[in-house]
């Protein structure tokens, strides 16, 4: 196995603590943003199987203008090279909306893949829908889950993460794999790849670029319908742990933090 041509999955999320809907229960991403910690994850593993047989790592987005900075990142950290799919129709995709196009950029720009990667899930949506549904779209192998991968002759060994324990699949190609947090540590930019990412063009293409229309996409292309957004609040207090010590130290430590408690409780 070499020279393969990979591909990982990029989104653009708001930093955790600037995460807010807007009225109409879409996103705001009009604050400070980030490079999604699982893409984060996912490049790594795109990087490391580039190292071990060879190819380039091409990262895709979907997104808006801004997106270019997580693909900038992404190219510092040694991506050969970026695609950005931006187009104001766009706003308010689901993951099916999503998922068809970024199918269809990954068609005209990218084909054929070896191996797609892509993030288990994103902090901003949290469906792992994504990966899986544009894997469906190439009609691709899939395995999901995945926290390490040893390439073979021509195939790759796989072991997902499961409840209780692991599972281990020799997986053909191509193949689309949804990496977790457990797989690796990312890498940072270096000082050659940084370089070398001021010389790239990001390309960015549209909705027409990609032959879609704008009823495939967006609001309109999107078969679920945001109904109500809740903003839950957590008054109480946070949980207290005790261990440290012996466990009669931990024992005084639990009566004396119940007792202030209690007075609190009192007093009020």
């Amino acid at each position: 196995m070499k020279d393969l041509n990979i591909v990982c999955l990029i989104k653009q999320v708001p930093v955790p603590k600037a995460m807010k809907t807007k009225a109409d229960g879409m996103m705001d991403r009009s604050g400070k943003s980030m490079m999604n910690p699982y893409c984060q994850n996912a490049l790594e593993e795109a990087l490391k199987l580039r190292e071990k047989v060879g190819g380039k790592v091409t990262v895709v987005s979907m997104g808006p203008p801004n997106a270019e900075q997580s693909l900038r990142e992404a190219l510092r950290r040694g991506a050969d090279e970026a695609i950005l799919l931006s187009d104001r129709l766009l706003a308010g995709s689901d993951t099916w909306a999503t998922a068809k196009a970024l199918s269809a950029t990954l068609e005209k720009y990218c084909m054929p893949i070896d191996v797609l990667f892509a993030g288990l899930q994103t902090i901003d949506g949290d469906t792992a829908h994504v990966g899986p549904q544009v894997s469906e779209h190439l009609k691709m192998q899939q395995v999901c889950y995945v926290d390490k991968i040893t390439p073979k002759e021509d195939t790759l060994e796989v072991r997902r993460l499961i409840e209780g324990g692991y599972e281990t699949f020799e997986v053909p190609l191509p193949a689309m794999l949804s990496i977790t947090k457990e797989a690796n540590v990312p890498r940072g930019p270096s000082l050659k790849h940084s370089l070398e990412a001021l010389k790239k063009e990001i390309k960015v293409v549209n909705v027409a670029d990609i032959g879609l229309s704008k009823e495939e996409v967006g609001l309109a292309g999107s078969p679920t319908i945001v109904s109500r957004v809740l903003n839950v609040v957590v008054d109480r207090p946070p949980v207290k742990l005790f261990n440290e010590g012996s466990m009669a130290e931990r024992v005084s430590q639990l009566l004396e933090a119940v007792n202030k408690d209690l007075e609190a409780e009192e007093n009020e």
